[in-house]
């Protein structure tokens, strides 16, 4: 298929695709269905009460690869942390134990392998452990190039500076879209940025298929990011 918004060129094969816009669409197996009233369509996204990840499985159909490209469209609800929980636990800088709001996309397992993640900041104007790492002044006190993460992830918050943040969904500004990146939070979204698209090419070929998981670092109920579109490329 077209590898426009990949590399430019051709020889990539889809792999995953849900797009809660459409008509009839449906979540895949291990995601749950979520409706506001905010927004005209329904959500993916984790089962209520529940402090960790909400999986889906992609199959690689046995190709060998070793380039992988996609995008992921997420919203806000309520107050996400972004690495809050990463940075203070020692256990979850373990790509097992990957207690941070967002989506993560690996391969493989045991243990899996990180490919990309898409992260949801406090407010476009915070800099401590709730913001996101790439906002402008952060003190967060988390250097992603010493973890498995390293530069590889994209990271946005839905919320506006000193806006309160309450139990809603924040849909009028998605997450990782690239847009709408006031305040402090421009400096994640650099003009040669491919946001929402992700590029990554691995270290090594393989036939793995490929795991999305929506994770959250409290109970769903007070913060978690679902997601609307998803597609995911392997050439």
């Amino acid at each position: 298929m077209n590898g426009i918004n990949c590399d430019g060129e051709g020889g990539w094969t889809r792999v995953g695709y849900f797009n809660m816009t459409q008509s009839g669409a449906t979540c895949p197996t291990g995601l749950t269905q979520k409706n506001f009233t905010n927004i005209d369509h329904p959500l993916c996204g984790t089962v209520a009460n529940n402090n960790n990840c909400a999986s889906t499985t992609f199959s690689s159909n046995g190709l060998t690869y070793n380039e992988v490209c996609g995008q992921v469209r997420g919203y806000q609800f309520f107050r996400i942390l972004a690495f809050h929980r990463y940075a203070g636990d020692k256990n979850s800088s373990i790509i097992e134990n990957f207690t941070v709001d967002g989506v993560s996309i690996t391969h493989g397992s045991n243990p899996r392998k990180h490919i990309w993640a898409y992260v949801g900041g406090f407010r476009e104007d915070r800099t401590d452990t709730r913001a996101c790492p790439c906002n402008t002044g952060y003190s967060g006190g988390l250097d992603l190039n010493a973890t498995f993460i390293g530069s590889h992830y994209y990271c946005e918050s839905g919320a506006d500076p000193v806006q309160s943040v309450t139990g809603d969904l924040y849909a009028t500004d998605p997450l990782w879209d690239g847009q709408q990146c006031d305040d402090r939070e421009s400096t994640c979204c650099p003009a040669n940025s491919k946001m929402p698209w992700f590029y990554r090419s691995l270290d090594t070929q393989t036939t793995d298929d490929i795991e999305l998981r929506l994770c959250s670092s409290e109970t769903e109920a007070t913060r978690h990011t679902p997601v609307d579109i998803f597609e995911l490329y392997i050439k």
